[in-house]
């Protein structure tokens, strides 16, 4: 009888842990020399998304999650003609796109050079649709965490979580 217990507790503990949200960071350390460099000429680097609650997230020469620099980082992105073009759309739809950038928790206690020199060319980042998002960031750091969709919305299918 303690048998049997204690294994439908330890069922419905598993149950229990497999509908559990978890919201989950990359973590990337860089320590040493991290070089990250996107050399575009007259290319066009394109990402869609459609659909209510879409999201477009775009990452050129960039970190996205829990960043720490403690040794040396250089991202660049480059171009000549073309363009890039990140797009979402839909009711709730969220646009991110980052070039030669680090976005989300970024601690920076070494060194990091961001650079993005784009000549003739375009950058476009375009959010459409009722309540939709648009973040673009050109050789920047950005911990907006209000910025993008909480994953307790995503999950509960209800709006940006403000």
């Amino acid at each position: 009888m303690k048998t049997l217990a204690f294994i439908a507790l330890s069922a419905i503990a598993t149950a229990a842990m497999a509908t559990t949200p978890v919201a989950s960071s990359p973590e990337i350390v860089i320590s040493g020399t991290s070089n990250q460099f996107a050399s575009l000429t007259s290319t066009s680097v394109n990402n869609n998304s459609t659909g209510s609650k879409s999201e477009a997230f775009q990452n050129l020469a960039s970190n996205s999650g829990n960043t720490t620099i403690s040794g040396t980082s250089t991202q660049s992105v480059g171009g000549i003609g073309g363009n890039v073009t990140n797009t979402a759309s839909g009711s709730d739809a969220y646009a991110s796109q980052n070039l030669s950038s680090n976005v989300g928790e970024v601690t920076i206690s070494g060194h990091s050079n961001q650079y993005t020199m784009m000549y003739n060319a375009s950058v476009n980042n375009l959010s459409s649709g009722s309540n939709s998002k648009a973040v673009q960031n050109i050789a920047s750091n950005n911990a907006c965490f209000t910025c993008q969709p909480a994953a307790s919305a995503q999950q509960s299918g209800g709006g940006w979580g403000h």
